[in-house]
C-alpha cells in the first residue's frame, strides 16, 4: 500500500470499526435488559455502573486501542502526559466555558452548583464516560480520521459519531425522541460540546484535553 493511500485505508477502517462498536453497544444494551429480569443487582446503581465500566472497557477501548495500532500511534503520545501544562490548560479553559452554560443557571435557580452527594451514577458522569468516551473518539477516532481529513472535518465527522454513540443509550432508556428534537440539552448541544472536546485535544496534543474539558462540562 502506498503512503498515499495509507490515511485513506485508515479512514475507512476506522468508519467500520465504529459501526461495529455501535452493533455490540446495542448488544449490551439488549443483554442489559434480558439480564436484568433474572439478576435484580444488576439494576441497582452499584449494578449498573460495574456492568457499564466493564462493557465500556470491552467493546470501545480495546477497539480504541486496535485503532491507535493500525494508525502508528501510542497510548504514550496518544496521552502526551508530559505536555501537562498545554492539556490543562486547554481542557481547563474551555471545559470553565462550556461549564458556565450549567453554572449560571443553577446559580440563578438557587439550585447546587456542584453535587451534593456521591452517588454510583455520578461517578460514571465525572470519571468513566469523560476518560473512556474521549479515549475512543478523541484519542483513537479523531487522530485517525486527521491523518485523512483536515482537523476540522475530522473534528466534525467525530462529533457527529459522538452523537451516534449516544443513540442506542437514549433509545432503551425512552428518550430518543426527546434528544434529537429539543435544541439545548439534546444532540446539537452534544455535538457543540463535542467540537469543543475535540478542539482542547487537537490544541493541547493530547487527549486529556479533551478528558478534563468533558470532565468540567459533565461536572457542572
Amino acid at each position: 500500500m502506498s503512503r498515499v493511500d495509507q490515511p485513506k485505508s485508515i479512514a475507512k477502517a476506522t468508519y467500520i470499526m465504529f459501526y461495529a462498536i455501535i452493533a455490540v453497544w446495542i448488544g449490551a444494551w439488549i443483554l442489559k435488559i434480558q439480564l436484568g429480569t433474572g439478576i435484580p443487582w444488576l439494576d441497582t446503581s452499584q449494578g449498573g455502573f460495574v456492568y457499564w465500566s466493564i462493557a465500556k472497557v470491552i467493546i470501545w477501548i480495546i477497539p480504541a486501542l486496535w485503532l491507535l495500532k493500525m494508525s502508528g500511534r501510542t497510548i504514550r503520545t496518544t496521552l502526551n502526559l508530559s505536555n501537562w501544562k498545554s492539556w490543562l490548560g486547554w481542557g481547563s479553559g474551555l471545559g470553565m466555558l462550556i461549564a458556565v452554560t450549567g453554572i449560571v443557571p443553577n446559580y440563578l435557580l438557587g439550585h447546587p452548583i456542584l453535587p451534593t452527594e456521591f452517588s454510583f451514577p455520578l461517578l460514571n458522569v465525572v470519571l468513566i464516560a469523560p476518560t473512556l468516551e474521549e479515549f475512543l473518539m478523541r484519542g483513537a477516532i479523531l487522530g485517525n480520521l486527521q491523518l485523512r481529513y483536515s482537523f476540522w472535518t475530522a473534528n466534525v465527522i467525530t462529533s457527529l459519531m459522538f452523537v451516534i454513540l449516544h443513540i442506542p443509550g437514549w433509545y432503551f432508556m425512552g428518550v430518543l425522541l426527546d434528544n434529537l428534537a429539543q435544541p439545548i440539552g439534546g444532540a446539537f448541544s452534544i455535538v457543540l460540546v463535542s467540537l469543543a472536546f475535540g478542539y482542547a485535544t487537537h490544541r493541547s496534543r493530547s487527549v486529556m484535553g479533551g478528558v478534563l474539558c468533558h470532565f468540567l462540562n459533565n461536572l457542572f
